[in-house]
């Protein structure tokens, strides 16, 4: 089977797009915090944020050999403590009455949960189930992990298959954004394959960063709305 261009990204371009992805999201929740969304350039922006995460996520989980259990376990662990750190300011932001869907590091953990399940011998049924059910809950529903997981599977065995997951996924978040610009994130990604940007790693940034990031901007315009 003819193989597709296998992604290789220099570490610290890995970095710098993580960096642009937390930029796009903080522009787009503070149009959303702030300004209700009405601001549409900042809410397409904003677009562009998770199909970054989500490729960042699935590159770091493609460099292992194999997704054990202590890798998949460690990434679960930290998934759901700033997940749940994140709810009650998620909710506000989007001014939720309950508390689905779940927000992006959920949608993460459904990824992750899915490709460990399908990488065990047997277990590619209960990683279906996982990805079928488990979506329902979560930010950006079935084409977000659906996106993630065709990342993996894309970077693990490039292959034209897998390369049309992918642009499947993408077009899928098109109705669940209200837009397509999710899509100008692939020449970002490309793009990526051909520069070097020295950016250090800056391990628990984005873990960190996700849930008070939220609670501060929610913290702030409830402190204006006294």
């Amino acid at each position: 089977m003819y193989k597709f261009p296998v992604i290789k990204i220099q570490n610290g371009t890995v970095e710098a797009i993580k960096w642009l992805a937390l930029l796009f999201m903080t522009i787009d929740h503070v149009n959303r915090v702030f300004f209700n969304g009405s601001y549409y350039a900042a809410f397409c922006i904003g677009r562009l944020a998770m199909p970054l995460f989500a490729f960042i996520f699935a590159y770091n989980l493609a460099r292992s050999q194999s997704l054990t259990p202590a890798i998949y376990f460690k990434t679960a662990r930290r998934l759901l403590l700033f997940g749940a750190l994140a709810t009650p300011a998620y909710m506000q932001m989007l001014h939720l009455v309950r508390i689905i869907p779940l927000n992006i590091m959920f949608t993460l953990l459904i990824a992750a949960t899915t490709i460990f399940f399908y990488s065990q011998k047997g277990g590619q049924l209960f990683a279906f189930c996982i990805f079928f059910l488990g979506s329902l809950l979560v930010e950006f529903s079935w084409p977000g992990v659906a996106l993630c997981v065709s990342f993996w599977l894309y970077l693990r065995n490039p292959t034209l298959v897998f390369a049309c997951l992918v642009l499947i996924s993408y077009v899928l978040l098109g109705p669940v954004n209200g837009n397509n610009w999710a899509m100008a994130t692939i020449p970002i990604i490309l793009g990526a394959t051909i520069v070097t940007i020295n950016v250090p790693r800056l391990r628990y940034v984005f873990w960190i960063y996700y849930p008070l990031h939220l609670t501060v901007l929610v913290l702030v315009k409830l402190l204006i709305q006294r």
